[in-house]
């Protein structure tokens, strides 16, 4: 058997128990045990290869693979990341988990690439009462963007599911702080089902729309099967939709220097196991009314060392290329899943 197909069926075992898991809205893991305040929590960082066939390999499509790291910790509520944000130099770190928290951190680099985590701290993700989100229908936070561009501090917007909405947070040094407001949100967007919600959200940096926030659900398709997503603000918000590929959902956004926006898709089956794909959409099709396509940069499955990946996060280097940054959401299945911290730079 291959290692594909191990990973298949270890995703399977797993799979099955976590379902009944997920379907029992109550305490998060860990959660009688966790202090409420944030505070510094033990992140340890193991460099793994992305294909261990092929160690020395490094060009993947239209990608140059920069490292990835294992990320692991003895705190029962640290995984289940779903979205991620970075600073305009690639070394700090906001994640935030389906399981209302969040991780503040600096990546350290060693000669370009990724080594460790280091200053890590974590806290819990607070409603509009100022209390911590409790339970999974409060709580599964998706996505996470800045209203500036390369800020980690300051404004910035997160996407939950099951109770569909986007929440403006200020964000300070300490981490994701005071919920400020909910955004309205489409009428349409509330017909979402549960599980399957505002799964990526960006802000807008170039095009007709710029400034507007784009969110997609993960699988809210259309009659014709295409993803459903909408602009929210801007010069002209309204829906618009994103061509389905081969039975991928959208499990996060973010938007490229130049405008363009970089969409993480995932796709799982028992039988084959897990999928990731990068799909690049020029800045300038995005409008209301269109459907966008894109071109896809990247795809793999388990043969390599993905695992869930649904968080993105994109920011330009020294050399001024587009470097993408993913997480992995290990769904607190520790024993069939992993944390994965990987890098990717765009070259052409």
């Amino acid at each position: 058997m291959t290692r594909a197909r191990i990973n298949a069926a270890t995703w399977a075992v797993g799979l099955t128990a976590l379902c009944a898991a997920l379907a029992w809205p109550g305490a998060t893991p860990g959660e009688a045990r966790t202090d409420d305040r944030p505070s510094p929590v033990k992140v340890s960082s193991e460099p793994i290869l992305f294909d261990r066939d092929k160690p020395d390999k490094r060009r993947y499509g239209k990608l140059e693979w920069l490292g990835t790291l294992r990320l692991t910790s003895p705190l029962p509520g640290f995984g289940g990341f779903s979205g991620l944000a970075l600073d305009k130099t690639g070394t700090q770190m906001l994640a935030i988990s389906d399981e209302g928290r969040w991780l503040r951190a600096e990546i350290v680099y060693r000669d370009g690439r990724l080594e460790k985590l280091g200053n890590t701290r974590m806290g819990r993700t607070r409603g509009l009462n100022g209390k911590p989100l409790g339970g999974k229908i409060l709580a599964d936070s998706e996505s996470v963007v800045f209203a500036t561009p390369g800020a980690l501090t300051g404004k910035a917007f997160v996407s939950f599911e099951r109770k569909h909405r986007i929440t403006e947070y200020k964000v300070t040094r300490q981490g994701l702080g005071a919920a400020i407001r909910d955004l309205k949100l489409p009428g349409r967007a509330r017909s979402m089902s549960r599980n399957k919600g505002l799964e990526g959200i960006t802000v807008l940096r170039a095009g007709r729309s710029k400034g507007a926030l784009l969110a997609f659900a993960e699988e809210y398709l259309d009659e014709q099967g295409n993803h459903t997503g909408w602009l929210i603000g801007g010069p002209a918000p309204g829906l618009l939709k994103l061509k389905r590929l081969k039975g991928f959902a959208v499990t996060d956004l973010a938007s490229a220097g130049n405008g363009d926006i970089i969409v993480l898709e995932r796709r799982f089956r028992f039988t084959e196991g897990v999928k990731m794909r990068l799909r690049r959409v020029k800045a300038a099709e995005v409008k209301r009314g269109a459907l966008l396509g894109g071109e896809v940069l990247f795809e793999t499955d388990d043969v390599r060392e993905i695992d869930n990946m649904e968080g993105l996060a994109v920011h330009t280097d020294a050399q001024g290329r587009d470097i993408l940054t993913l997480i992995s959401d290990d769904n607190f299945n520790r024993r069939f899943q992993r944390t994965l911290l990987m890098q990717f730079a765009i070259v052409e």
